[in-house]
């Protein structure tokens, strides 16, 4: 069967997760146009390319589902992105609140613009004039943002980050690497742990997080088990998501100075030029959804328990709905029918909290660096075939 597959699908054959990593839309385009159903036999799993068909995908939950084995739910349980249904339904109203846009702007935004502003302080200190955004200030937002909104201590932040590091890895891992399985199990686990006591503590002192408000809910409770699990697909989320978010569309406008005046030349254009990034450089680059039967997609025949790869990155550059796609453009109308953040019943929980973030980042890089640019001596673009964002992200700005 393999064999037949690689005789059928050329292209797919020639898919290298290390070619991906590097620039991944030259080899989506080729994809799109001659295989857009293809078996990428390096990963035994078949690539979607085109907008269509993908969101087909993930539209069918019943023919194609995310409640199957896989690497995130052996390591995180079962949860809002691992089930699906009535259960996941009920996981994601019940995680649903603090990420209205409403609750956001009250709750959210005031101690954020904060903590940017002291974070890009910090990159200033001594008269600095040049910096590393990734680690000085998208990891560090989307962390303690993350933490505060799910209620769990910012003292825990240097552990979080250790064990996000294991989970990252052991999600990227197609190749099924078991030491980096275990490692990305062992996390989890530590996590539970951890999380233990600041159930008792906030069982007895709520205090309006989301981990608070799941253990005093005596009304339709979750497990101790199920707030571990969804806490933890919420942390990775809101980490590896935000950070690359943040990342890539500092990079992305910096890449592009003759269009910042106009992304800053209004609130309503701000959004658009996100929306931009996001549909340019989206920070993951797939969704996997299992076949529940045998079917069919542009002819080629999907067995049952197969898993298909909905190449987000590459719907986000089909030509069939956004023109001259690999064009970077703030002013693109139609930028936000990206599907950077899915789309349907596992659409992003955490979507709004990304964009919020982003915004408040970009608005207070250009308020206190005047002059802010690429560091032309260091390259900063992004990398990875899964997870997709730059390895360091040096800039410069006048005194």
């Amino acid at each position: 069967m393999s064999e037949r597959r690689i005789d059928r699908f050329p292209l797919g054959a020639r898919v290298r997760l290390v070619d991906l990593a590097v620039d991944p839309y030259p080899i989506f385009a080729e994809l799109r146009e001659a295989e857009p159903v293809t078996w990428v036999p390096e990963i035994e799993r078949w690539f979607l390319t085109r907008r269509d068909d993908i969101l087909a995908v993930l539209r069918d939950p019943h023919l194609f589902t995310t409640d199957a084995p896989s690497t995130i739910r052996d390591m995180f349980g079962a949860h809002m992105m691992t089930t699906e249904g009535p259960r996941q339904v009920r996981y994601k109203r019940k995680c649903l609140p603090p990420f209205h846009a409403s609750r956001l702007e009250t709750a959210s935004l005031p101690p954020l613009t904060s903590g940017v502003e002291r974070m890009v302080e910090a990159l200033q200190s001594g008269g600095q004039r040049a910096g590393e955004v990734r680690t000085g200030v998208a990891r560090p937002v989307a962390l303690h943002s993350v933490l505060s909104v799910l209620g769990i201590p910012l003292t825990e932040t240097d552990r979080v980050n250790e064990w996000y590091e294991h989970f990252a890895r052991a999600l990227a891992n197609f190749a099924g690497d078991p030491e980096l399985c275990a490692a990305g199990k062992g996390a989890a686990d530590a996590f539970g742990r951890a999380l233990e006591p600041i159930l008792e503590e906030l069982a007895q002192e709520p205090n309006g997080t989301l981990i608070s408000d799941l253990v005093c809910d005596h009304v339709d409770p979750l497990t101790a088990d199920e707030i571990r699990s969804n806490s933890l697909i919420i942390l990775f989320g809101g980490i590896e998501t935000t950070e690359a978010m943040i990342a890539n569309a500092v990079w992305a406008l910096l890449s592009h100075p003759e269009q910042i005046e106009t992304a800053r030349s209004s609130a309503a254009a701000l959004d658009l030029a996100i929306e931009e990034t996001l549909r340019w450089e989206p920070a993951v680059q797939s969704a996997a959804r299992h076949a529940t039967r045998d079917t069919e997609i542009r002819g080629v025949r999907i067995a049952k328990g197969d898993v298909v790869h909905c190449m987000l990155g590459a719907a986000n550059r089909d030509t069939a709905h956004f023109h001259d796609p690999d064009r970077f453009d703030v002013t693109r109308r139609n930028a936000g029918d990206h599907l950077s953040f899915a789309v349907g019943r596992h659409f992003c929980l955490g979507a709004p909290l990304a964009r919020l973030e982003t915004r408040v980042v970009l608005e207070t890089l250009w308020a206190r660096c005047p002059r802010l640019c690429l560091d032309p001596d260091r390259k900063s673009a992004p990398y990875g075939y899964e997870f997709r964002k730059p390895k360091n992200l040096w800039v410069q700005w006048d005194a």
